[in-house]
């Protein structure tokens, strides 16, 4: 389970001037229940604040500058290279850190590690804080309260009371036909399924355009060596559809940067690939779902633009969902 642990003030407030803006008596107490024995991820600043590990669990801070290494203590780029470490029996070994059977991983903050990490999260233990503080600096993001089940747990407080809430990710679901199927990010788990419908889409595509497939062309490790890293480092997104536990519908974006120009301001482009469906579910609608989900999460990312080079199967959906021709688009093949 991948869980997110904050505390904000009535006004969304969560830290001023680098620290926290109250002391409440047992306010604190869920953090060390909930991360003893498991993995807390946590920022430069936040992790400098405090100056040493935190004991009985693993910490794992997120910097592009430093490399916090020792004993229950590693360093990650981003919060998705910190999941896989978490997940990595060597780099547990490294960090001399012996997980238990069922491990949860915890993001701690502060705001760019909450925002980048919302969208996946599992659970989010917020404790609201009966206070509104002036002059703050740091807020907890915004999120879409649509997307989570709320319940309300234990309060707490004298002076400034507060109140457990736990945020659960609903399922999303929606019909498609007589069906009705569930939508949710690509794990590591999902490779294998996930790798093995990439080379049936491309062998469909090569196929329906009269050319024949390499034959000396094994591509399931080196695109799993490829989804591994860049999920890692969160430069790779994928959403899938799936009818029960069957995967039956994929899409993939991958980010990369250019330096800027006039019609791209951030230099950010989204690379779409991986749109497959099964062929029992074609014309319900489910690639332009699919398509909707990784298009925003470009989006957020900061793309200016989205690129893809259509097979002649996708033209139409592309077309029908607002992509243009680039007559200019070349290539050149070594």
């Amino acid at each position: 389970m991948i869980g997110l642990i904050v505390a904000r003030s009535r006004n969304n407030v969560i830290g001023k001037n680098g620290q926290i803006p109250w002391r409440i008596k047992g306010e604190q107490k869920q953090f060390k229940e909930l991360t003893t024995g498991n993995v807390v991820v946590m920022g430069r600043k936040s992790y400098e604040e405090i100056g040493h590990p935190l004991p009985n669990r693993l910490n794992i801070i997120v910097s592009r500058s430093g490399n916090y290494e020792g004993d229950k203590l590693l360093t990650a780029r981003s919060v998705q290279e910190a999941i896989a470490l978490a997940r990595d029996e060597e780099a547990l070994r490294r960090a001399n850190f012996e997980p238990q059977r069922n491990l949860n991983i915890y993001i701690s903050g502060g705001y760019g590690l909450y925002k980048e990490a919302i969208p996946f999260v599992d659970k989010m233990f917020i404790t609201e804080v009966d206070t509104l503080v002036e002059d703050g600096d740091v807020f907890f993001p915004e999120f879409n309260a649509d997307e989570f089940e709320k319940k309300t747990g234990e309060s707490g407080g004298d002076d400034i009371s507060f109140i457990r809430t736990v945020y659960t990710r609903r399922v999303q679901t929606k019909k498609a036909g007589d069906k009705e199927l569930t939508y949710r990010k690509l794990t590591e788990a999902d490779l294998d399924t996930f790798i093995n419908m990439r080379i049936t889409q491309l062998t469909e595509e090569y196929t329906s355009e009269g050319r024949e497939v390499p034959k000396n062309v094994n591509l399931a490790g080196v695109l799993k060596e490829y989804y591994l890293r860049h999920l890692a480092d969160g430069t790779f997104v994928s959403w899938l559809a799936l009818d029960g536990g069957e995967i039956i519908g994929t899409s993939g974006m991958s980010f990369v940067e250019k330096p800027p120009y006039f019609t791209c301001p951030t230099g950010r482009l989204g690379l779409l690939s991986s749109m497959f469906t099964n062929p029992a579910y074609r014309r319900m609608g489910i690639a332009q779902d699919l398509l909707n989900r990784v298009v925003e999460d470009a989006r957020d990312y900061g793309c200016g633009s989205v690129w893809i080079t259509a097979s002649d199967m996708g033209v139409k959906l592309y077309t029908a969902y607002g992509f243009e021709h680039n007559g200019n688009f070349m290539q050149y093949r070594f």
